[in-house]
This record gives C-alpha cells, sequence and structure tokens, in this order.
C-alpha cells in the first residue's frame, strides 16, 4: 500500500483526535505505519536507554520497510525534570554510546540535539518546557540507509 500526504494527512489528523482523550494504550495501523496513542514502551528503533526514568509515554509513531526494520520513529514522552536537567541527560548519554552528537541549539522555548549514529541514523530531539516546571521531549529516529 503506497501512503500519499492526504491518506497521512487524513489518517494523523485521526490519531491527534484521539491521542488527549485516550488513558489507556489505543493502536492505530495503515499500511507500514503504526501510531499508538498513550504507549507501553518505545518504539523499536528508540532505544531504551533514550527515554527518562519515570516519563509518560504520551504518542509514538513507527513506519516499517519490513517486518523488523524501522525506517522511521517518533516517541513523545513527559517528564517532571526541567528542560536543563533533560538536556544534560542527553549530552551524557551521547558519550560512550552509538550517537555522536552534530548539532546543540538552544533558545528560550526549546532545545535541539541532532545526533548520528551507526549505519547513517539519524536522531533529533526537540526538549520544551511543559508549563509546571517539568518538560516535554519529542525523540524523531530516521535510518537513511536500508542496511
Amino acid at each position: 500500500m503506497v501512503l500519499n500526504k492526504k491518506t497521512l494527512f487524513i489518517f494523523l489528523t485521526f490519531f491527534a483526535v484521539h491521542i488527549w482523550a485516550a488513558q489507556e494504550q489505543e493502536v492505530f495501523s495503515l499500511g507500514k505505519l503504526t501510531a499508538i496513542a498513550n504507549p507501553e514502551k518505545n518504539p523499536p528503533a528508540i532505544p531504551a536507554y533514550l527515554v527518562l526514568e519515570e516519563s509518560e509515554l504520551l504518542m509514538s509513531t513507527d513506519l516499517r520497510s519490513s517486518f523488523f526494520s524501522s525506517i522511521e520513529a517518533v516517541l513523545i514522552f513527559k517528564n517532571s525534570k526541567s528542560r536543563k536537567e533533560v538536556e544534560d541527560f542527553y549530552l551524557k548519554n551521547f558519550q560512550g554510546r552509538e550517537w555522536r552528537l552534530l548539532q546543540s541549539e538552544n533558545n528560550e522555548n526549546r532545545t535541539l540535539l541532532l545526533a548520528e549514529g551507526f549505519s547513517r541514523k539519524v536522531l533529533t530531539i526537540v526538549i520544551r518546557d511543559d508549563g509546571s516546571n517539568g518538560s516535554i521531549v519529542k525523540i524523531y529516529f530516521k535510518k537513511n540507509s536500508n542496511y
């Protein structure tokens, strides 16, 4: 099944409407794309060590090229730590791991981290304040090759 932009937009709009109303995990699938509201675990492409302890998972998506190979994944979660604490967590976590930090950008609204991994994997992390001394983290994973 080929996903065109209109079909994908309708699917993601439908998903976004349901994510905020749901309290239990809800799974939506469209071809090779799976979106989960209130997921119980992160997508397989995003390593568990990238999710802070005591985080509340809000949403995840996983786009696969085959049964076991993710080419894109997204995870959004909320945490009680400040934006600076979360940024420090990631900068420390990238050291000695497969990720090499390519770019770090801070402004008053958000922190953006861009990292590259083995086999041309790219990881983008956006950290925002949630308005109540916590933070909301969005992790975007993309695999740029088929090996």
